[in-house]
């Protein structure tokens, strides 16, 4: 039986960020500040855009071709007893501002074909998006079924095809196989899977409480309509993550798109136990390093939230922490600096937990947060600001997660890094 904190799916509104130093520890920092957004809120004056209903956690979002994307999940309704929560597997895209059609923008939900191969309920599971195949892959996750039963992990692999909204199956890509791939090493959930561009090619890398000495590698390709793939193994040395479930994962990449490395941070053991440990895995030498980090620190935590900034830089959000009370969902915004060759970084909070801010989002795990282009999704009143003329904002849109067995969310905020 899984612990309660496995078995559980685990933002300050204007510019308040401490100052950033330019340098420490030998790392160049970003100068950078940080602003939520509520696109909900009247105050904008602009038609506030569609929500996902009902609201839910563990879901996986990922962007393709400036356009977002959300499936899958555990759904809230609410009952004046207990909440009624079951798993889903409806898809959701984003769909752009315009001033014709400003009644219909935001999330809108996808009728998916029921002739495809469309996956099946689940969360804690994990999607990376391959631009050059115009594709997605899924990644096993967790269906929780019955109350009671524990439900089933799942191991299937699945693609969809972001042009045709189309599901499929992996099939394999060895010619001695021509059968349906899964995830090597048996079913997995509370994973994180990483798209990454090595040697010109496209991959993605897999990485969960069994991944001791090791890494999965999952190579795809494409051809008269098929998605294929091919799995490896891929060894690592050095220091070596334990084992944990709920950690979060972005990539770091050079200039050129090839990816440097992946930066793995937090999660929790089976014995519920919380880290906030960094790592990064050089993609060249496959050697794992544990970041020495100077600064405050976030706390131990489950469930958050990683994402590329630049080639050196993550932005962390959210996540449950372990309180008296129990579990209590986060809303603080962090950058982590990194030096690769040293095994360095540095921790700045952008934006400190908020509690009853009604202008950024309530504190929660479970969510996700993904780049945005907001030119070409969000109103021009909120990109054309004079303030940023002169500067190049990073958008990240939020999309749900909950405060554990209290409060589901579906409310739409934009978080907003600007450099100083």
């Amino acid at each position: 039986m899984m612990s309660k904190t496995w078995s559980t799916f685990i933002a300050a509104s204007s510019f308040r960020s401490p100052a950033v130093q330019p340098s420490s520890n030998g790392i160049k920092l970003n100068m950078v500040t940080a602003k939520w957004i509520n696109l909900l809120s009247p105050d904008l004056g602009i038609t506030p855009p569609c929500q996902i209903v009902p609201p839910r956690s563990g879901a996986v979002s990922f962007a393709a071709d400036d356009v977002l994307f959300t499936f899958g999940g555990y759904a809230e309704k609410d009952s004046a007893a207990v909440p009624d929560r079951f798993v889903v597997n409806d898809l959701w895209k984003f769909t752009p501002y315009t001033m014709t059609e400003t009644s219909s923008w935001g999330w809108t939900k996808i009728e998916q074909d029921p002739n495809s191969c469309i996956p099946g309920p689940r969360l804690a599971t994990a999607m990376a998006a391959l631009p050059s195949l115009s594709s997605s892959i899924l990644l096993g996750g967790w269906d929780p079924q019955e109350p009671g039963t524990g439900g089933i992990i799942l191991d299937d692999v699945s693609v969809l095809d972001v042009n045709t909204l189309q599901w499929s199956q992996l099939i394999s890509s060895d010619q001695d196989d021509d059968g349906i791939i899964s995830i090597p090493g048996g079913p997995t959930s509370r994973h994180v899977a990483v798209p990454v561009c090595i040697n010109n090619g496209e991959s993605i890398i897999l990485h969960n409480h069994r991944c001791e000495n090791h890494v999965l590698m999952l190579s795809v390709s494409s051809s008269e309509g098929q998605f294929r793939g091919k799995w490896k193994r891929q060894p690592t040395t050095g220091n070596i993550p334990s084992s944990r479930g709920l950690h979060c994962a972005a990539p770091l990449n050079y200039s050129n798109s090839i990816t440097k490395s992946v930066v793995i941070f937090g999660g929790a053991a089976k014995d519920g136990k919380m880290s906030n440990e960094a790592f990064v895995l050089d993609l060249n030498t496959w050697e794992w390093k544990k970041l020495l980090c100077t600064g405050d620190q976030p706390s131990p935590r489950a469930g958050a939230c990683l994402c590329p900034l630049d080639g050196k830089t993550v932005i962390l959000f959210g996540g449950a922490e372990t309180r008296d009370g129990g579990l209590v969902g986060l809303n603080d915004v962090w950058t982590l600096s990194i030096n690769i060759e040293k095994g360095l970084g540095v921790w700045k909070c952008l934006l400190k937990e908020q509690a009853d801010d009604i202008t950024c989002p309530p504190g929660r795990n479970a969510a996700t947060l993904t780049k945005m282009n907001a030119q070409a999704l969000l109103p021009r009143a909120l990109t054309d600001n004079e303030s940023l003329l002169d500067k190049e904002p990073t958008y990240f849109l939020l999309q749900g997660g909950w405060n554990p067995f209290r409060k589901t969310y579906n409310d739409v905020f934009v978080l907003c890094i600007l450099p100083e």
